[in-house]
């Protein structure tokens, strides 16, 4: 049973930034992930008595971690982070590190691809995924450090955790990557019903975060392509799974 008093603020950040603050109602503590600025963080930290237990980052990019600083300006706090020389960190988490906080706990996951030293944070028990720039809602991070293998393989990674999985990405792209995949997939109704509901979310909350791990698994072709809706395009194509995660991946790459 998932933990009501556990909840996950959403602050967009810069353009189309996320960072998040994961806290517990009850006991008034919270862990920040990726900031890219400190204000609005600060601000919703008064504003709701919350004391920072920790910063934690998904990996090195100045648009995760700019805001560190001041946050620990503001309260000297860990920083959790996949390399040492990463804004201020003070304790290296590999795979399957355990991040034990004293209001929850998060499963450390490698997920190299976007960078080679990311990581994604998993709170098991409120099925709660920090997924970075990994993955997005209906695509993925682009490939700047590692291989499109080491992309996909960490994506296969995320279809065995668990379809409630509540997911929370680092940027607002999922509009962007509805057009791009219907640019592909023109007859996929899924996808056009999903592209009309969540202009709607979006009209109504300014959000599309967070989304749930179990529809991607049906409509994300970076994340699953043998999903049922894209097995013919696979088999006319003659694609393996690296084959289609690199088409479509060269592909949005130009879009």
């Amino acid at each position: 049973m998932t933990d009501p008093q556990i909840k996950v603020k959403i602050i967009p950040q810069l353009k189309d930034n996320y960072s998040y603050v994961i806290y517990s109602d009850e006991k008034k503590l919270a862990a920040i992930i990726d900031p890219a600025e400190s204000t609005s963080i600060i601000d919703f930290i008064q504003k709701k008595s919350l004391t920072i237990e920790t910063i934690i980052l998904t990996h090195h990019h100045d648009d995760h971690t700019a805001g560190v600083q001041d946050i620990l300006n503001f309260s000297s706090v860990s920083v959790y982070s996949p390399d040492k020389n990463i804004s201020r960190t003070s304790q290296v988490v590999r795979n399957n590190d355990q991040i034990n906080l004293s209001f929850l706990s998060l499963k450390v996951l490698a997920t190299p691809g976007h960078t080679l030293d990311h990581l994604i944070f998993y709170d098991e028990h409120n099925k709660i995924l920090f997924s970075g720039d990994t993955l997005f809602r209906f695509g993925c991070g682009r490939v700047f450090e590692g291989t499109y293998e080491q992309m996909q393989l960490s994506l296969q990674l995320l279809v065995g955790l668990d379809n409630a999985a509540q997911v929370y990405c680092g940027h607002e792209y999922t509009l962007k990557n509805l057009e791009f995949l219907l640019s592909i997939f023109p007859d996929n109704e899924e996808l056009k019903i999903s592209k009309q509901r969540i202009n709607e979310q979006i009209n109504t909350t300014g959000s599309s975060i967070p989304f749930n791990l179990g529809e991607e698994k049906r409509l994300n072709p970076f994340l699953n392509p043998r999903s049922s809706y894209y097995q013919d395009f696979m088999k006319k194509n003659k694609f393996n799974d690296l084959a289609m995660f690199s088409y479509l991946r060269d592909l949005k790459n130009k879009y």
